[in-house]
């Protein structure tokens, strides 16, 4: 007969229900779920190249082909928005340059829409990168669905600092609706925006749209800097 302690039971029971409560913080159901579509983008392509592989005719062959690719494209849209692959500090210019990268293969060039990136090099932690690129993901896509609204045209992002403060100025060349209704986009860009201590504000022009955002970044790039600086240190030491 095996004895169970019964405290030793309800311990690992509040441990369990304390790493769930973890675990599902919404940032982390983004993560999983993105996660979870990455995956079933992969069996989906997985299911056409085999069907391609099987046609007999040419042309139905080239069909599932082409629909495994652009599947390909989406699903790489949808990892580049994956978490940055590590702890500690991460260019952001980088990152989102990967996240424009993948967009612009997906679903923009087909629809002759021009994506440019302006980018200064700064350094943040990863969480807070990943937080910024979905930002900047949502307000592409709302610049592409809303602002030229399938149409050809122009989507330019620039991220700079200044005075403590990174600046990401997404606008469109498009002929947005003045009166439209905030959606789920913009609620979702408020959302972010607020979680990362920042502001961001809309305006729209005859020329396009714009979204400025502005976000705290002292605190963030004082402790890389010094994290940096003590490995430099140790280094000379040794």
């Amino acid at each position: 007969m095996i004895r169970v302690d019964a405290q030793e039971v309800t311990m690992f029971g509040q441990s369990t229900v304390q790493e769930s409560a973890v675990l599902l913080t919404p940032l982390h159901l983004v993560e999983e779920i993105n996660h979870r579509v990455v995956n079933e983008y992969s069996e989906a392509i997985a299911s056409l190249s085999l069907a391609a592989s099987r046609a007999a005719n040419e042309t139905t062959k080239q069909a599932l082909a082409s629909a495994a690719e652009r599947l390909r494209d989406h699903a790489e849209s949808h990892r580049a928005l994956l978490p940055p692959p590590t702890q500690a500090g991460t260019n952001l210019a980088d990152y989102i340059g990967r996240i424009c990268n993948a967009f612009a293969q997906s679903t923009l060039a087909e629809r002759e829409v021009l994506l440019v990136l302006d980018a200064t090099d700064v350094v943040l932690p990863a969480d807070r990168c990943w937080r910024i690129g979905l930002v900047i993901a949502e307000l592409i896509r709302n610049a592409a669905r809303h602002g030229l609204k399938g149409r050809s045209g122009r989507i330019s992002v620039h991220l700079a600092v200044d005075a403590g403060q990174l600046i990401c100025l997404v606008r469109d060349t498009g002929r947005p609706t003045v009166a439209a209704i905030p959606g789920r986009g913009q609620r979702l860009v408020l959302s972010l925006v607020e979680d990362l201590g920042g502001c961001v504000e809309w305006t729209f022009a005859p020329d396009g749209a714009r979204a400025l955002v502005r976000l705290p970044l002292h605190d963030n790039l004082h402790s890389i800097e010094a994290t940096r600086s003590d490995a430099q240190l140790a280094g000379e030491v040794l």
